[in-house]
């Protein structure tokens, strides 16, 4: 996922609020501090999903800093080991599922997460 406006979070060592296609979010930054105000990153959602809903609307990553993160995406495919592939504009973002029940591929879904990982990496 391509990031820009990154700025660190005062008073943390590694929080970090940003801006992508998804909307304005904030993330625990993984490795050196960034150093450009944009780059691209791998999301990963460190907590199960446990609860969800089907949704309308766009994809979305929103969130105030340090507050709960909404995301809002595309189901690509569900593994039957509890693992959910999420479709977030053009990117894969895999979780690990605990909710009872299972949403089917191709289905637009909600849900809340209390943080997200960023990986950075070149292309």
């Amino acid at each position: 996922m391509r990031i820009t406006d990154i700025c660190k979070i005062p008073g943390t060592a590694e929080l970090v609020t940003f801006t992508s296609s998804g909307g304005q979010a904030w993330g625990r930054w993984q490795g050196t501090p960034p150093t450009d105000s944009s780059c691209f990153v791998e999301v990963d959602i460190p907590d199960p999903v446990s609860a969800w809903e089907p949704a309308q609307g766009t994809d979305a990553l929103t969130g105030t800093a340090e507050e709960i993160l909404n995301v809002c995406a595309v189901v690509d495919s569900v593994d039957h080991d509890g693992i959910v592939a999420l479709r977030l504009a053009s990117d894969i973002i895999l979780v690990e599922w605990e909710a009872v029940d299972r949403p089917s591929p191709g289905e637009r879904i909600q849900f809340s997460t209390s943080r997200v990982e960023l990986y950075p990496y070149k292309l």
